[in-house]
């Protein structure tokens, strides 16, 4: 039997809440001999990740919309089970200026996921100087409309957005408010664990706080401790009687670091 030829393992925390786990991105040419075996040819990768996590983020989408065709190949690269998030382009987060046909174009994208029971999320990060004001929130209301029923986690990296009485405004909305791991910095967010609609998203940047505000590889280069992981891991299996669905990814990819958390949290959550 080819080795690729399996479904992807169920996953649920004590509480009942199905797991959902794995790194922001999977591309990455530092990760060949740390989490890639030499001998997994490239066009492979995507393979061998999903024999190790059940789902993955795709944020090269916020740089470029990917064409059907694409997608369709990534679905038919891994096993009945596996889910797929997809960030949103940056057209519709940062510069937010996303014609029609940019819609209709990310959309098409998402088409071979959702037809292959493989759809996660769809992820909308927005930049540290997106305002909290009237504009800004009337802009999410234009957002929910342009991702009709698509299920969201929306992510802010100002500490403004997180105070409970917006935070309710952008459930009622429709968004699940995404959990965030950041370097305890002036004006960005210490989020603890959040959910909405039955659902948590929580997104693991690392705390570089040296590097956080310069290189935007070097950010992310932080290896997470187990003292870290083990409170995430309770806090997650606190949260899980509450919700039905945890989302989870380790966006630390520098040199692979992502993906060796990510095995480390399977390994306590397992346990």
């Amino acid at each position: 039997m080819d080795l690729f030829e399996t479904k992807a393992e169920e996953k649920q925390l004590a509480g009942g809440a199905k797991l959902f786990l794995g790194t922001s991105g999977y591309s990455f040419p530092d990760w060949l001999n740390v989490f890639y075996p030499q001998r997994i040819s490239r066009k492979d990768w995507l393979k061998f990740y999903a024999l190790k996590f059940n789902s993955v983020e795709i944020n090269s989408t916020y740089y470029r919309i990917l064409s059907d065709s694409s997608t369709g190949r990534m679905a038919a690269s891994v096993p009945e089970g596996f889910s797929f998030s997809v960030k949103l382009h940056s057209s519709m987060t940062h510069s937010r200026d996303a014609t029609r046909d940019d819609w209709t174009a990310f959309h098409r994208m998402l088409s071979p996921f959702i037809a292959s029971d493989r759809m996660g999320m769809v992820l909308a990060q927005f930049p540290w100087s997106f305002p909290l004001e009237k504009g800004s929130l009337s802009y999410l209301r234009t957002l929910r409309d342009n991702l009709g029923d698509r299920r969201t986690a929306i992510e802010f990296r100002h500490e403004k957005w997180y105070t409970e009485e917006v935070l309710e405004q952008v459930r009622e909305l429709g968004f699940v408010p995404v959990s965030v791991d950041l370097p305890g910095l002036q004006g960005l967010p210490d989020t603890g664990l959040l959910a909405g609609e039955k659902t948590a998203y929580l997104r693991l940047h690392g705390k570089n706080s040296d590097k956080w505000w310069g290189n935007t590889q070097e950010r992310y280069d932080y290896l997470y401790s187990d003292k870290e992981m083990s409170t995430w891991a309770n806090k997650l299996r606190s949260l899980s009687k509450d919700v039905k669905r945890c989302y989870v990814f380790f966006n630390n990819c520098h040199m692979g670091k992502a993906a060796l958390n990510a095995e480390d949290m399977e390994r306590l959550l397992g346990g």
